[in-house]
């Protein structure tokens, strides 16, 4: 299986037990890894694809661009679900509201020893936040 399937498995297919999840995700990642310039362990990477999974129902990734260059894998992909548990986002908890998301994701990955390393990570959370009518822009006239 190659790195982007694994990625979309890592984050869309639950785990039986955090034991399992841990080691997948660490032969897939280093521990910790730099996600936006702030070192992020496996476990914490675990809880987030849970919290995710937990948040919404039929997760997806569909990669739209993936671009590889030496030692950077660069993908472009849709995330897409249906939110039917609570979300922990910036402007705080976010109860389900069974709306679908299509969320555009932009991930820069830098690879090595054969696992991922950096992350620069760019999500249209906005655009999640309308969609699932926890924020809508201002009538400004």
């Amino acid at each position: 299986m190659g790195l982007v399937e694994d990625l979309k498995r890592l984050w869309t297919m639950p785990f039986t037990t955090t034991d399992e999840a841990l080691t997948a995700f660490r032969t897939t990642y280093a521990d910790p890894v730099s996600v936006n310039g702030v070192d992020v362990s496996v476990t914490e990477l675990v809880e987030r694809a849970t919290a995710m999974q937990r948040a919404f129902a039929g997760l997806e990734l569909e990669v739209i661009e993936h671009v590889e260059s030496g030692e950077h894998l660069v993908l472009v992909f849709w995330q897409r679900g249906r939110h039917v548990g609570v979300l922990e986002t910036a402007l705080g908890m976010i109860e389900p509201t069974g709306r679908r998301i299509e969320v555009r994701v932009i991930d820069v990955l830098s690879i090595n020893d054969g696992r991922i390393s950096q992350i620069q990570v760019v999500p249209d959370n906005l655009a999640m936040l309308m969609q699932l009518r926890a924020v809508r822009l201002a009538d400004v006239r």
